[in-house]
């Protein structure tokens, strides 16, 4: 059977289940937001990570407390936002569109079946009222926000191209190398280490008689990519342990290093192919730059709307450390 909470990434609504058993004094008021009243249960509720720690146990009361601050915050912001659509008259969301919602979620996460979510609701102890309720508030905050900060937000080509000129070195890509490696352990005792030492000096002698890598890897190399003739195939610099990445980037290409001792083993690697770092080129840069300064600028742009609101509100927080 299904529960309500399955229909968080539709309706973002999360189910009361197993709150009741919480630290928590969920029952207490956690604030006044204008004329709304705000819960400890709410600030819960809309908090999948909060509810996360909570369900797994383990984390400590500041955590948890810290947690519960930021999703208080995110209650007020949204109780804040909800009285400002009722105040202006730019823009309306018609019952019908808030029915349509509804429909398209029995439709969706029910099988088209309304007792089907009726039956969800009373599992988890809310009313069809409840649920409506913060379904059209989630509709109203999302078009509140992109009445106030998404359509306002405006990113510039100049301070995009400022943006990756300034910060040229962070769209480097790294150096790459395409390896082989052979794996030999030291042994134990002095005994183990001489047999192993032996193996080292009989593979490296065989390289330099031209002997092939790969089946060379076979027969001696003691890791899992032996099979494969020790092929590591493309790797970052910062994949391998420096000691690794100097003779990987210093030998060349087709060449094979001696024995290089990384404390328990000994590897021997074969350069197959290298690519030197380079710079990713403004056009290739400039979608993830754009989005990234869109990211910001939105950001700052709402935490302002919200301090706007709360300057003209009355806000006030009763309970910031329930737990």
């Amino acid at each position: 059977m299904k529960r309500l909470s399955t229909m968080i990434a539709l309706a973002a609504l999360v189910a009361s289940a197993g709150l009741a058993a919480s630290p928590s004094r969920i029952d207490g008021v956690a604030a006044y937001v204008n004329a709304h009243v705000v819960t400890v249960s709410d600030v819960l509720k809309s908090s999948r990570s909060l509810q996360a720690q909570l369900s797994k146990g383990g984390a400590d009361n500041a955590t948890l407390n810290k947690g519960y601050l930021e999703a208080l915050d995110d209650v007020v912001a949204r109780k804040l936002i909800v009285d400002d659509y009722g105040e202006q008259k730019e823009i309306k969301i018609p019952d019908s569109i808030i029915e349509e919602r509804v429909e398209g979620v029995i439709r969706d996460m029910f099988n088209g079946d309304r007792s089907d979510l009726l039956a969800a609701l009373a599992r988890d102890g809310m009313s069809e009222d409840a649920w409506r309720n913060q379904l059209r508030e989630q509709m109203v905050v999302s078009s509140m926000r992109n009445l106030r900060v998404d359509s306002k937000v405006d990113v510039s080509p100049l301070a995009v191209r400022k943006h990756y000129d300034e910060n040229r070195d962070s769209y480097a890509r790294q150096p790459k190398v395409n390896l082989s490696m052979i794996v030999i352990a030291k042994g134990g005792d002095a005994a183990q280490q001489a047999v192993q030492q032996a193996k080292v000096d009989e593979v490296l002698d065989s390289l330099k008689g031209g002997g092939d890598f790969a089946e060379l890897a076979k027969k001696f190399s003691e890791d899992s990519r032996a099979a494969d003739g020790g092929k590591r195939g493309w790797m970052e610099r910062d994949m391998l342990r420096e000691d690794l990445a100097k003779v990987a980037f210093t030998v060349g290409v087709g060449q094979v290093s001696e024995a290089v001792d990384i404390g328990r083993q000994f590897c021997i690697l074969k350069v197959d192919d290298r690519v030197d770092a380079v710079v990713i080129p403004f056009s290739e840069a400039q979608p993830a730059i754009e989005r990234e300064l869109r990211r910001v600028e939105t950001r700052e742009r709402f935490k302002a709307w919200v301090a706007r609101l709360r300057e003209d509100a009355y806000v006030k927080i009763v309970d910031e450390s329930p737990f």
